[in-house]
């Protein structure tokens, strides 16, 4: 047998993990954690850590229930060695958002990253901002109204027109998904992410993606879609 990738497993375990140093900072998460992150703040769930830590060196689980944003949870383990880090597991429990799409002749199969690069495009010119992007490009075709979503992609840059810096992240979710017209589908995850953004534009931004059948959530810093894999 070869040797046992750890750090793999840990990285692809659809219950989040988060270890932190004792000022907080976090050393390790993995990728569902990354998706918690964007509903919770590090604050709160250094906190989580701290109150259900055992008294002791060793790990305890405590059966609480937890929500952020659509995602549940219904216990916690916690556990540390020294007094140098702490180790926070959510055990999830899938919270599916039900939506019926409507189906019409503007629904049509989208490349999420041409769509993105598009956007993105048009939102830089006369722009100097730096902007990182981290996207799967093997992520399939999902059907959506292109015109809707690239009017969605535009509010949500337009937020982030005075930052210097702006991330953004693309990829498929692990272990969750959104049930559309009672069928479970996967989950495409967008975000937006800086050290500020304006707000005036959120009510529009949450109609437009609610109308897309995609679930946003709207942080001060960052905004996160949740967009269905339809194909």
């Amino acid at each position: 047998m070869n040797t046992l990738d750890t750090k793999f497993l840990l990285d692809i375990d659809t219950n989040p993990l988060i270890v932190f140093n004792s000022s907080s900072k976090i050393l390790y998460i993995n990728d569902s954690a990354e998706i918690l992150m964007g509903h919770a703040s590090k604050k709160d769930i250094f906190n989580l850590a701290l109150n259900y830590a055992p008294k002791e060196y060793g790990a305890k689980t405590s059966k609480i229930e937890l929500a952020y944003g659509h995602l549940n949870f219904y216990a916690v383990n916690v556990g540390y060695k020294s007094d140098e880090w702490i180790a926070l597991r959510l055990y999830y429990r899938p919270l599916s958002k039900k939506y019926t799409k409507t189906k019409n002749k503007d629904q049509v199969p989208t490349d999420i990253n041409k769509m993105l690069s598009v956007a993105i495009h048009q939102f830089t010119i006369d722009r100097d901002v730096d902007i990182k992007l981290f996207t799967d490009t093997e992520i399939p075709e999902t059907i959506l109204n292109q015109n809707n979503f690239l009017k969605l992609l535009r509010k949500s840059l337009s937020l982030f027109k005075v930052n210097k810096f702006l991330d953004i992240t693309l990829k498929l979710s692990i272990g969750d998904h959104i049930l559309v017209d009672n069928t479970p589908r996967k989950i495409i995850v967008l975000k937006f992410q800086s050290n500020g953004r304006y707000c005036n534009e959120d009510r529009d931004i949450d109609d437009l993606a609610n109308e897309l059948c995609i679930i946003p959530n709207l942080q001060e810093s960052n905004i996160t879609f949740e967009i269905p894999l339809i194909n």
